[in-house]
């Protein structure tokens, strides 16, 4: 799996790099069927060498019945992007203050968050993770992969985090035992944003 999660950073390291015009163009029949496999496909099974193109598809070029689920694929690669290079920072993380939390799941729809890999926390797991973390909310989007998600007419706010970032073990603890009892044993290990440590 680490070694899948590399493989996904290189090609999409690449596809930043050089983006292709796909999106000006109308999509050719191939680039069509390359789509409609990558999204039945498991990430990890995906051709390396064709993640760049993939990620360079305009989605607006795509029939309305393929969106949905490219978008969903498409969130989850930048995420999982997002959590090798967390990775490599270790467990303790130094914040920038103006980060720029990553901004691929602004707009996505909760089936396209379900179908990316992120589920839905609540406020009180996500108050347990800040605690445990040292993290404020800023934090948890810049340096992880805490997404908010605002329903513009109830005003209402959903919390979705992605179930391969290493902080989903500890909403697992909180759903286990957090509401009974929490020990310090869970603070053990986890990762935590140095700028907030006392």
């Amino acid at each position: 799996m680490i070694r899948a999660i590399l493989l996904v950073m290189l090609s999409l390291s690449l596809a930043c790099a050089g983006e292709t015009a796909e999106s000006a163009a109308a999509l050719d029949q191939d680039t069509l069927e390359m789509v409609k496999a990558f999204v039945k496909m498991p990430t990890e099974d995906l051709p390396v060498g064709h993640i760049p193109k993939f990620l360079a598809v305009d989605p607006r070029a795509l029939p309305a019945g393929l969106r949905q689920s490219f978008a969903a694929k498409r969130l989850e690669l930048y995420t999982l992007k997002h959590v090798a290079e967390g990775k490599k920072k270790g467990g303790v993380r130094m914040p920038e203050e103006n980060c720029s939390a990553p901004g691929e799941a602004e707009g996505q729809s909760l089936k396209v968050m379900r179908l990316a890999g992120f589920e839905e926390i609540s406020d009180d797991e996500e108050r347990f993770v800040k605690e445990k973390t040292n993290c404020t909310e800023h934090d948890l989007m810049c340096e992880f992969t805490l997404k908010v998600l605002l329903n513009k007419r109830s005003a209402r706010r959903r919390l979705f985090l992605h179930m391969k970032d290493p902080l989903f073990a500890l909403v697992g603890q909180y759903r286990e035992t957090g509401r009974l009892r929490q020990t310090k044993f869970f603070g053990i290990g986890n990762p935590v944003c140095a700028s907030r440590l006392k």
